[in-house]
């Protein structure tokens, strides 16, 4: 399985049929929150606020996309990102996605670099307007099932 980025027109160095010139990616981090208030002594009557979204945070080696991303940080332009989670197909001659995350409106809110002595990892967070993920389970015969999708707004506060 891997994990590959589209950043809006910058160029990666995956090779992989059907991406090509994707990011490679080590791991992708998010996650939603509500905080939820509940009366002393009785689990009746309990309240919850609007959810919460974090920042996508991506991990990554130092590549030919770098230098990008590093102007993207610091220039600050909103664009749109997408990451798909990649498996092999089951006839084992491709590869197919699984899952994706299409951000709009994306701003690089974070860039850091860490090294060891070897080949640098970067970390990067990204700030959005909307966050749609798209899962595509695969069937008994390898073929993609029926989509399910869940898109959230946060200029609306909205799901669709």
């Amino acid at each position: 399985m891997a994990v590959y980025m589209k950043y809006a027109a910058i160029n990666g160095d995956v090779t992989t049929e059907g991406f090509e010139k994707y990011i490679e990616i080590h791991s992708m981090q998010w996650g939603v929150g509500r905080g939820v208030a509940m009366q002393s002594g009785s689990g009746e009557g309990r309240e919850s606020s609007l959810p919460s979204l974090s920042e996508v945070t991506i991990t990554k080696d130092y590549d030919i996309s770098s230098p990008d991303l590093l102007k993207e940080a610091l220039s600050g332009g909103a664009k749109d990102v997408d990451i798909v989670f990649v498996r092999t197909n089951k006839a084992g001659s491709g590869s197919d996605k699984y899952l994706e995350v299409k951000m709009k409106d994306v701003i690089m809110s974070g860039l850091s670099m860490s090294s060891g002595g070897e080949k640098p990892n970067e970390s990067l967070s990204l700030n959005y307007s909307s966050i749609s993920f798209v899962s595509i389970p695969m069937k008994d015969d390898g073929s993609a099932g029926t989509q399910s999708v869940v898109n959230f707004d946060l200029k609306t506060m909205k799901m669709s």
